[in-house]
């Protein structure tokens, strides 16, 4: 069948007004050409009412762009995603000698599908890092749901007592650009925060500790012993221990103590935070803490304690259970970012 609403061709049209003088019906005409009954009905009609096939002149202004013009705009902008609407109108101008607007630029890209977004924030993945990403997930795509309950999953974090680091949007009005309920209020030196140290498994939320100052290989012994052993035996012998890259928890120290507690470490790929649960869990608990109203440090804290505590079981046991999703994004797109 024609795709609705696309044209006709002057010659399937006249093909259709000698078949039907031939003395056939819509329906087998529209067989016969594989169009539809309505489109051979109104041509046979238009052609009754006007004697022609050719359509009639259409009213408002042509496209100012040729169909050349808008297959050049496509593929300067699929070629280089950022450039902006008003370096290809100069391009387009450059090459066929015609004056477009920026304007004009942005429907025609809007026309075939291409629309201006905010771009995600994703690790930077040099070829090492998808090699290795694609590894893993090589490595790991057998394993069962049995595999990934048995992982304690750890990670660090900064928590912002005022403000985000995320982009924040509002509804407003013309007019209420600076009503205090449509502007984001910020504190000089950004008010303080706090770096945390958690981990959590499918059976819910490990321990949570906070960070004193900048944290070095011994301070993060110091947390392998006293916050992820008491978490991690909790999940039985076949417990699995994850963390990145990050230097401290590579460092001769570190790895000489798991060692030493033979803890069972997985092998993680660099600039891998979408493979990894914690870290939607991370968001999940700093939503929540936009809803409480904490005025310095102190209360922070205890409200960071808190809902890390309550948060459910069964949150957790759904972050846990997207991992073969997660392994299964990073084949597809050959070691490549993914959704998560």
């Amino acid at each position: 069948m024609a795709p609705h609403g696309k044209e006709l061709s002057e010659d399937l049209k006249k093909r259709i007004v000698a078949l039907h003088k031939d003395g056939l019906g819509y329906k087998k005409i529209a067989k016969t050409l594989k169009l539809s009954c309505s489109t051979v009905a109104k041509t046979i009609q238009r052609f009754n009412w006007t004697g022609s096939t050719q359509n009639r002149p259409r009213h408002g202004r042509p496209k100012k762009l040729s169909a050349r013009a808008q297959r050049h705009i496509q593929r300067l902008s699929l070629g280089n995603r950022r450039m902006s609407a008003a370096s290809i109108a100069a391009e387009v101008e450059g090459v066929g000698g015609q004056p477009v607007s920026a304007q004009t630029i942005c429907r025609t890209l809007h026309q075939i599908g291409l629309h201006g977004c905010r771009p995600r924030r994703k690790p930077l993945l040099k070829m090492m890092h998808k090699k290795a990403r694609k590894q893993f997930a090589e490595d790991k795509q057998t394993k069962d749901m049995d595999y990934w309950n048995h992982v304690l999953w750890s990670d660090e974090t900064k928590i912002n007592l005022f403000g985000s680091d995320g982009v924040k949007r509002v509804w407003r009005q013309p007019g209420e650009e600076y009503k205090d309920k449509c502007v984001l209020p910020t504190v000089k030196h950004g008010g303080g925060s706090v770096m945390v140290w958690g981990c959590m498994s499918a059976a819910g939320t490990g321990e949570l500790q906070f960070i004193e100052g900048t944290m070095n290989a011994n301070m993060y012994c110091d947390i392998l012993k006293q916050s992820m052993i008491p978490s991690l035996r909790r999940l039985g012998r076949r417990a699995v221990f994850q963390h990145d890259n990050d230097p401290k928890h590579t460092s001769k120290t570190t790895t000489a103590l798991l060692k030493k507690l033979r803890v069972k470490v997985m092998d993680w790929p660099s600039m891998s935070p979408d493979l990894n649960p914690i870290e939607h869990l991370w968001g999940i608990l700093k939503r929540k803490l936009e809803e409480c109203k904490v005025s310095n440090i102190h209360q922070l804290r205890d409200v960071v304690m808190e809902e890390w505590k309550r948060t459910p079981v069964a949150t957790c046991e759904a972050l846990v259970n997207s991992m073969p999703k997660r392994v299964k994004a990073v084949l597809e797109n050959d070691g490549g970012h993914t959704k998560y």
